[in-house]
C-alpha cells in the first residue's frame, strides 16, 4: 500500500475518532439542555442530527476526493467503471421496481425499513435506500469483475 493511502486511512480512522467525540459531547450537552428545559428536545433532535447529517456527508465526500487522488490509475479506472455500468445497472433494476409502483397493485403494498411506519417520508426514505443499496451492489459486482478479467491476464 502506498505512502499516500497509509496516511490517508490514518488522518481518517483519527477524523472519525473525532468525529464520535463530538457526537457524544453534543448528545451529552443537548441531553443536559433537554433536561434543564433550556431547549425543546424534539427541535433540538431536528437540527443536532441535521447538522450531524451533513458534517457526515461533507466529510465523505472529502475522503472519497482524497481517496481518489491517491489510488493509481488502474484503480481510478476500476471505480469509475463499477461505478458507471454496476450503479447504472442497479439503479435501472430500482427503475423496474420504481415503475411497478404505478400500477393500481401497488396500493396494497405495505412495507417500510423504518420499524414499520408507513409515513410519506419513510416510504421515501425506503425506496430512496433500496435504490442506493441496489447501486451499491452493482457497483460491487462491476468491480469485482473488473478486477478478475484484468489480473488473469
Amino acid at each position: 500500500m502506498s505512502k499516500k493511502l497509509t496516511s490517508l486511512m490514518l488522518r481518517t480512522l483519527i477524523g472519525v475518532g473525532i468525529f464520535m467525540v463530538v457526537l457524544f459531547a453534543v448528545g451529552v450537552a443537548v441531553g443536559w439542555l433537554a433536561g434543564h428545559g433550556a431547549v425543546d428536545k424534539d427541535h433540538a433532535l431536528v437540527w443536532v442530527v441535521g447538522a450531524i447529517a451533513v458534517v457526515a456527508m461533507v466529510g465523505a465526500m472529502v475522503v472519497s476526493v482524497a481517496w481518489m487522488r491517491a489510488i493509481d490509475e488502474a484503480a481510478r479506472e476500476a471505480h469509475k467503471a463499477a461505478w458507471f455500468w454496476g450503479g447504472c445497472g442497479g439503479m435501472s433494476l430500482g427503475g423496474v421496481f420504481l415503475i411497478m409502483t404505478s400500477l393500481p397493485q401497488s396500493e396494497q403494498w405495505r412495507f417500510s425499513a423504518f420499524d414499520g411506519r408507513t409515513d410519506p417520508a419513510a416510504y421515501a426514505a425506503t425506496g430512496a435506500f433500496g435504490m442506493m443499496m441496489l447501486m451499491v451492489a452493482g457497483y460491487a459486482v462491476v468491480w469485482a469483475w473488473w478486477w478478475m478479467t484484468r489480473m488473469r491476464d
